[in-house]
């Protein structure tokens, strides 16, 4: 004998009709997809964590692309400093160390223009918002 409840009430199944018994079929039917459903959702919402999180390891970090950037300006300035001293070697010695130190300073200053695009990028390289 199975007992059927239904918002508190208890019925007996023999006792119920055909279309009451098809009826409680269809329920318990739905209500074991819904489970089915809901243990498969647990599972994607698992693997999407995963896959953000080797989307963000796939990523350049930004301190990677501010390093990058700084080596090629002190390459700019190592390249600079060696023009400006064979510029110089034809000229006067004092020359030399000034327009080296000009060349110098002009490299490694951040124009505000760059400071602002240098903001932008760690803005727009977050992490990913689920």
């Amino acid at each position: 004998m199975a007992i059927l409840t239904v918002e508190g009430k208890q019925f007996d199944m023999d006792d119920l009709s055909e279309e009451a018994k098809s009826s409680a079929q269809s329920v318990a039917f739905c209500d074991n997809k819904i489970n089915q459903l809901e243990a498969e959702l647990a599972v994607v919402k698992m693997a999407r964590n995963g896959f953000v999180q080797r989307l963000v390891d796939a990523l350049p970090s930004v301190e990677k692309k501010l390093a990058a950037k700084k080596t090629s300006t002190r390459k700019t300035t190592a390249t600079t400093k060696r023009t400006a001293t064979k510029t110089a070697d034809k000229s006067n010695p004092s020359t030399t160390r000034k327009r080296a130190s000009a060349a110098t300073k002009k490299s490694t200053t951040t124009s505000p223009t760059r400071k602002k695009s240098a903001a932008k990028e760690t803005i727009e390289a977050g992490s990913v918002v689920e």
